[in-house]
């Protein structure tokens, strides 16, 4: 009996020591998870100030629109008066939707400040998981070392493929 016990408690220790080793390659992941992150927040900010510089440039245009239709009173061909007030109401009509499309980029940056929140919780929830189970970080420092690497090469890179990002994460098992 006490030999049945000893190997039900041999087989438990070597399952323990597989979970601790699996749970080892989780802060290697932790580094994709600060990456994925700055991506989003510079996703967000070049979202935003690319709408801000089209809201701009959309208000300045419209201003000027405004102005030529004001002075279009100063034709007297009635017919010449007509087609180009028609003409420069529709742009203005135009310009008018293409502000009110640009109401997109608030949805999607308020989408991306969830998504990274949510990966923020989970990398706060696998360090909690390594420190529960007393696994430092130093273990996993070569594989941590190798993924800042790849991850820093891309950020180099001025334009990154999402086939670029999804290879380093498959890679890292992510």
């Amino acid at each position: 009996m006490a030999e049945g016990l000893f190997q039900e408690v041999k087989k438990l220790l070597e399952i323990i020591e597989q979970y601790k080793k699996d749970i080892e390659t989780l802060g290697s992941k932790k580094e994709g998870f600060k990456s994925v992150n700055t991506h989003i927040e510079l996703a967000i900010k070049e979202s935003e100030e690319a709408t801000k510089k089209l809201i701009d440039n959309i208000m300045d245009i419209s201003s000027d629109l405004k102005e030529l239709l004001s002075l279009i009173s100063q034709i007297e061909d009635e017919e010449l008066k007509n087609k180009i007030t028609t003409r420069l109401e529709k742009i203005l009509s135009q310009l008018t939707n293409s502000l009110t499309l640009l109401e997109f980029q608030d949805i999607v940056s308020q989408r991306l400040i969830k998504i990274s929140n949510f990966i923020s919780d989970v990398e706060k929830e696998i360090l909690k998981i390594l420190l529960l189970f007393g696994i430092s970080e130093e273990k996993s420092e070569n594989k941590k070392e190798e993924l800042r690497e790849k991850l820093e090469e891309l950020e180099w890179k001025k334009e990154v493929s999402q086939e670029d990002v999804d290879d380093i994460l498959k890679q890292f098992g992510m």
